[in-house]
């Protein structure tokens, strides 16, 4: 029961925050790598969820956010040096409270009806890696997709080959050379 709250709780949490930052209008390289970092630990908790062990949430986290650092580097190398300009309207952290305060009560009084649901070990247990949805999660792993994610890991693998070259050959950033 503590580990289901504490994972629903995580990905409300999550969601508000990813709302939150989107909310702010605000296009600019790192609350953009902010969000899809919180968007990847929502994808990584809803697997674990779902599973019976860890290692495959934490192995796509591992794989989402080195792939997503690398290609941030790459645009901050890219963009000129802006300074962060962060306003904050008081209406909108009244709105995230608000927001956050009903979900946290909806969240108290879905576990307190549905509690006997939660006590169930089999719900947590070798039943979710039978269940489709965590099957379809597990596909890019195996033989018609596994060639698609490889491909994408080389992409990403020689785009850094191809970039840390042209650095090294003129001895300056991406940002002077173009």
């Amino acid at each position: 029961m503590a580990k289901i709250f504490f994972m629903v709780m995580m990905l409300l949490m999550i969601m508000l925050s990813i709302l939150f930052i989107l909310s702010l209008n605000y296009l600019h390289p790192t609350p953009l790598i902010i969000i899809l970092i919180f968007y990847t630990i929502m994808i990584c908790l809803n697997m674990s969820i779902w599973s019976y062990n860890f290692i495959y949430s934490i192995m796509l986290f591992l794989i989402m956010i080195s792939g997503m650092l690398v290609i941030f580097l790459y645009f901050s190398s890219l963009i000129s040096n802006e300074q962060n300009k962060f306003y904050m309207n008081k209406y909108m952290i009244i709105s995230f409270l608000m927001n956050f305060f009903m979900l946290m009560y909806l969240l108290m009084a879905h576990l307190k009806f549905n509690y006997i649901k939660y006590l169930s070990k089999e719900i947590l247990s070798i039943n979710m890696l039978n269940s489709p949805s965590f099957m379809n999660i597990m596909m890019i792993y195996k033989y018609p997709y596994n060639n698609l994610t490889l491909l994408c890991m080389l992409y990403l693998l020689i785009s850094l080959f191809t970039i840390i070259k042209i650095c090294s050959f003129k001895s300056m950033s991406l940002r002077k050379l173009i």
